[in-house]
């Protein structure tokens, strides 16, 4: 049997929704091999770190870890390959064909991100994110983004996917 894989974009949708439900909303995410890493920002205040743990696990029913880290450093959060294909099939198992997206929610502008860079072949990335700025670094290049740009991108992205179901 192939092993099946996910495009960037269908990864990061799932790492944003994960994201979301902790409210994490400044990290940096990078690839590392195949799978994802994510650390949030030191300015974090929202949750606390036994708190968001208590919650992953519960949610999420172990399927992604939390690093051994100590107390003084950063959490970060790994997302494996595996596991969110996983998780990807059993949300899109609950999801409703034609469901509403908010475009102002982290998992709908990630997943935009992810097609950005499923277009440029970028094997490996960097995703620095910021409420106001979006630095991605990928093939030597590094580019900055609004939550605007990646709208408007998003629109295109929902423009083709509508036209290549009516033609």
């Amino acid at each position: 049997m192939p092993a099946i894989t996910l495009s960037h974009s269908q990864a990061l949708r799932v790492i944003g929704q994960n994201l979301v439900s902790v409210n994490c909303d400044s990290f940096d995410l990078i690839t590392a091999g195949d799978d994802y890493v994510v650390t949030p920002h030191a300015s974090e205040p929202a949750v606390s770190v036994p708190s968001r743990k208590a919650f992953l696990d519960q949610w999420l029913g172990n399927r992604f870890r939390r690093a051994k880290a100590d107390r003084s450093a950063s959490t970060r959060f790994f997302f494996s390959r595996s596991e969110i294909l996983i998780s990807n099939l059993e949300r899109q198992a609950k999801r409703r064909t034609g469901s509403p997206t908010d475009v102002r929610d982290l998992s709908f502008v990630l997943r935009v991100l992810g097609d950005y860079l499923d277009k440029k072949s970028a094997r490996e990335f960097s995703i620095s994110w910021s409420p106001h700025l979006i630095t991605v670094q990928h093939n030597g290049t590094e580019e900055l983004f609004t939550r605007e740009n990646v709208y408007d991108f998003g629109i295109r992205m929902y423009l083709k996917r509508s036209d290549r179901r009516s033609g």
